[in-house]
């Protein structure tokens, strides 16, 4: 996939400043990050366009927050170690508003209200388009 937007590596809105805006190339294996237990990895905050393996581009009117994975978000809650993670040969995309930020005052302080995504009325859409026939 190909994206403009905050990277190369993942970032979120509240750990982005290492993240220059560009063009930016990957792909699903290469945007996994091994924690110690499996989780949320690979997000690109600020993103204003993405396309996928030339066939769809996604493009909105505001920036929005993606990710793309060999891994399901339920493969992803369901195993407790990286071991027990299983790729189901699906590529897994996410495309959102927003998402919090990365703090969770599960091992440190509570996420700063900056960070949180808290709007009860979100207004949000995006265009997909297909690049070839």
């Amino acid at each position: 996939f190909r994206y403009f937007g905050h990277g190369p590596m993942e970032n979120y809105c509240d750990l982005h400043a290492h993240a220059p805006v560009g063009f930016y190339e990957s792909c699903a294996e290469q945007e996994y990050v091994h924690y110690v237990r499996p989780q949320e990895h690979g997000n690109h905050y600020g993103v204003r366009e993405l396309s996928l393996a030339d066939k769809l581009q996604f493009t909105s009117g505001q920036d929005f927050e993606c990710k793309v994975s060999t891994y399901s978000t339920r493969n992803l809650t369901a195993a407790e170690h990286t071991d027990e993670l299983v790729a189901d040969g699906k590529t897994h995309l996410r495309i959102d508003y927003k998402v919090s930020g990365v703090g969770s005052n599960s091992c440190g302080p509570e996420l700063e209200e900056e960070y949180r995504l808290a709007e009860k009325e979100i207004k949000f859409g995006f265009t997909i388009k297909p690049l070839s026939e």
